[in-house]
């Protein structure tokens, strides 16, 4: 039998293993190195990460201004990130000034957002200096946490006026029948220190559809021999006044017809017509008759225009027949914002103006606006919907607040439809009144739960400062309003919730909706702060704030 003889290794051979080895042994060291130092980065970096992310919403809790940082913020970002029990090992000694790259901290706010980098911690390198040309590194955090306002929905596609934007307002039709017509304005412009010969009785027609290109209007009264003119005239007065001259032969003649002048049958709202006689006194204020160009319309209690009204704002789907409903049910699509200049009617877009003319536009400040709210549409956004959503207050009750403390909708019904019957004072957390939250007196401030943001009722309409008068004009924003639909009583509290009509303030008749009872309140009664829910917009300076971390 032969033998094999194993072969032997050389020198050469052994030293090759042995340099392996130690190559090898440092690549195993620096792995083991690298997971030891980086665990220990990873436990700094979460660290810092959760206290830049806690010290960013408790600053932005105090912010109080859209840019810049007020001293109150700094202070609470500093106070937090350099408490005992927040210290993270190896950490640089705090200065939030400076720029964000140098590693003791920054701080910045801009767009109602607070922008906050936490001081650096140092991780000091173990084995890994073994594969490292420095013995250390650092890790840092960064956060930012926006303030903003709840729920794009509560926003109306209405606008409010002042001095009539606070407590119980009834928005209400006043273009139906000529016996249920509201009485003349107190003022017109022009107007006489005498009443004129000619008297006024009634006139025919009442109204004109939108957009008619012509119509003769015919004038019954009295002395109509002495009128020299038929005069149309605008709540808002001169220069939304204009005159047909007329001549009568006898006083035997009861009527005179009138070509109705182009400029008022181009301007959507209502008009009061009077007789101008020979001596240029106007007939009596008090017989003046309206007579209303375009639909139906909802005005604010004993105005008859202006108080309440329509914005035009369009959407970024849909037709434009569509927009002011949905508006009413989804909540007016473009953010809108307080004019930071206003200067009477808005003329363009020269900046700071930002108006939705076309398609929505985000920061609007500037509203095209119409008095009054047209009925139909307000039957298609409050109750019968449009499209594939249901109208704004076809829903049940939420969190149990009807008048049986259900979910139960109205007793009553509009074209059919059962209605929300949330009540305002249940929402109230405190002893405080309806008409503490108008007055925003210290028992209704932050009076109502964040609760009120889930109804259908609850709303926020801008404010202008300026009747518009008749027509689509322009005219900036100058605040926000929230508001509630109920006919509650202004002495109503959680405890005793008064009697409540069976629609819960809507009015209506066989046609629909003919009256809305609204009580608009100051908005320190709402909550301080609401939790976030995917549907905030851009906080309007002032009101509940959702705080949220946006990076």
């Amino acid at each position: 039998m032969s033998t094999r003889r194993a072969a032997r290794r050389s020198p050469e051979d052994r030293g090759a293993v042995a340099v392996l080895v130690a190559i090898l042994a440092v690549v195993l060291i620096g792995i083991g190195a690298f997971a030891v130092d980086l665990g220990q980065a990873y436990a700094k970096k979460s660290l810092l990460q959760t206290d830049v992310d806690v010290a960013s919403m408790a600053a932005a809790a105090e912010l109080t201004q859209e840019d810049g940082c007020n001293a109150e913020v700094i202070d609470t970002a500093e106070e937090y990130l350099t408490h005992a029990d927040n210290a993270v090992p190896g950490q640089y000694p705090i200065d939030l000034g400076g720029s964000a790259g140098d590693g003791d901290g920054f701080i910045s706010c801009s767009d109602w957002t607070v922008h906050l980098w936490a001081p650096a911690s140092e991780v000091e390198l173990g084995l890994g200096q073994v594969i490292s040309d420095s013995d250390s590194f650092d890790v840092a955090s960064y956060a930012a946490a926006e303030v903003g306002s709840p729920g794009a929905s509560g926003t109306l596609p209405f606008f409010g006026v002042q001095g009539c934007d606070y407590g119980a307002q009834t928005i209400r039709d006043d273009s139906g029948p000529q016996d249920e017509s509201l009485p003349a304005p107190d003022t017109l412009n022009p107007s006489s220190a005498d009443a004129g010969r000619a008297t006024i009785s009634a006139i025919s027609p009442t109204s004109v559809p939108e957009d008619t290109a012509t119509t003769v209007l015919t004038v019954t009264g009295n002395q109509l021999s002495r009128a020299a003119a038929i005069g149309f005239t605008s709540e808002a007065g001169i220069p939304e006044h204009y005159t047909v001259d007329v001549s009568v032969a006898s006083n035997s003649t009861k009527t005179v017809s009138v070509s109705v002048p182009s400029s008022v049958l181009a301007a959507v709202g209502t008009w009061w017509v009077r007789i101008l006689d020979e001596n240029g006194d106007w007939s009596s204020l008090s017989t003046a008759q309206p007579f209303q160009v375009g639909p139906e319309k909802l005005y604010c209690d004993n105005s008859n225009e202006g108080n309440f009204g329509t914005i035009d704002v369009p959407r970024s789907s849909g037709n434009s027949s569509s927009w002011l409903p949905l508006n009413m049910i989804l909540g007016v699509e473009p953010e809108l914002a307080i004019h930071p200049s206003p200067n009477g009617e808005c003329g363009g877009d020269p900046s700071p103006t930002v108006e939705s003319k076309s398609a929505p536009v985000d920061g609007t400040n500037c509203l095209t606006s119409e008095p009054g709210l047209k009925v139909s549409f307000t039957n298609d956004g409050m109750v019968e919907g449009e499209g594939e959503y249901p109208g704004r207050l076809d829903a049940d009750s939420t969190h149990d607040c009807s008048r049986n403390s259900s979910d139960a909708r109205t007793s009553g019904t509009v074209k059919g439809y059962h209605l929300n019957d949330d009540l305002l004072t249940c929402f109230i957390i405190n002893g405080a009144s309806i008409n503490d939250l108008v007055s925003g007196n210290a028992s209704g401030t932050h009076a109502l739960s964040a609760d009120i943001f889930d109804s259908p009722r609850f709303f926020w309409i801008p404010i202008v400062d300026t009747d518009p008068g008749n027509g689509k004009k322009s005219w900036p924003i100058i605040a926000f309003r929230p508001g509630f639909i109920t006919d509650q009583s202004l002495s109503a509290t959680n405890a005793a919730p008064g009697s409540i009509s069976s629609l819960n303030g809507v009015e209506a008749d066989s046609s629909g909706i003919r009256a809305l009872h609204v009580v608009l309140f100051s908005e320190d009664a709402l909550p301080e702060t609401a939790a976030a829910t995917g549907d905030e917009i851009s906080y309007r300076g002032s009101g509940t704030r959702v705080l949220t971390l946006v990076e």
